[in-house]
């Protein structure tokens, strides 16, 4: 199975996975992956992670888009949920941000990407 095809099967399973930031892959919900799933992950860490950093704007505009479902307010869709991040990193995703903003580049595009397609209440779908 390529590293392709094992993303879009544990989205599929409802499996949340996201490159942290550090070198490593975290996934919710904790104990969704079996065994045999945690050593796929590990022997394809690199490829998996490697399709991340293609698609920077993708994968978080991804895991963005399962937290608004209908803009009735405006939230901050969060990249990496689940992790806390240093002082003075993206509120997002916590890598490094640029200037005085809150969002990384990367985040900035997702967040807008995600709140472009999200149906406002009482508007047809």
């Amino acid at each position: 199975m390529s590293p392709t095809e094992l993303l879009g099967t544990l989205h599929r399973r409802g499996i949340l996975l996201v490159p942290s930031g550090d070198g490593r892959l975290r996934y919710r919900p904790r104990r969704a992956l079996s065994e045999a799933d945690c050593d796929v992950l590990a022997r394809n860490r690199v490829a998996i992670l490697a399709l991340f950093e293609s698609d920077p704007v993708g994968w978080r505009a991804a895991v963005m888009a399962n937290q608004v479902r209908w803009a009735i307010a405006i939230l901050l869709p969060i990249a990496r949920p689940g992790l806390r991040f240093e002082p003075g990193s993206c509120c997002s995703c916590g890598e490094p941000r640029n200037g005085r903003r809150l969002l990384c580049p990367p985040c900035v595009v997702a967040t807008v990407r995600v709140l472009g397609t999200v149906p406002t209440a009482g508007a047809p779908a």
